[in-house]
């Protein structure tokens, strides 16, 4: 009698080990596919923050820079060369405020492009580890800025060669 209960709990053992290892492989395979998804850096983050005013706080672009979120490009985001002053802060980023309005492109079907121009800048983190590094910003009501754009680490990695900070 014990023998066909031993078999029978082989087989549940076994049958559960088999369906674990079914849903392993399907979760293995959704990651591994979603790996390839190229993840958009337009984004719609409202974040408050605290007005300050340091000018020995500037970031400087070299040059104008574009940023494009895939090929072929659906948004872009254009940041003009100049000084940005330190116009706010919150827990986790600076933000650094452009003279000019930041210029956001969306191509449509059929050629149509939308081009708004928006004033705002460019927060940079405090913490050298983060998820999101930097990013474009716009203004919100009152005390709020936008994150509209992450920039990411190919961004901070060009410190010093397009942009600096005095800080």
């Amino acid at each position: 009698m014990t023998a066909p209960h031993y078999r029978l709990g082989r087989l549940l053992w076994g049958d559960l080990a088999l369906r674990r290892a079914h849903w392993l492989l399907i979760a293995v395979s959704c990651l591994v596919g979603c790996g390839g998804l190229p993840l958009s850096p337009v984004i719609n983050d409202r974040r408050e923050v605290h007005f300050i005013q340091d000018p020995s706080k500037t970031l400087t672009l070299m040059h104008d820079m574009t940023w494009y979120d895939g090929s072929p490009p659906r948004h872009e985001l254009h940041v003009a060369a100049g000084r940005y002053a330190l116009e706010a802060q919150d827990d986790e980023y600076w933000y650094m405020r452009s003279s000019v309005p930041l210029e956001f492109k969306e191509f449509r079907k059929g050629g149509r492009v939308d081009t708004r121009q928006f004033a705002g800048g460019i927060m940079i983190g405090k913490y050298l580890f983060r998820a999101v590094p930097a990013g474009g910003y716009i203004d919100g009501d009152g005390s709020t800025r936008i994150l509209m754009w992450k920039l990411g680490s190919d961004f901070i990695g060009r410190e010093g060669e397009d942009w600096k900070k005095s800080f």
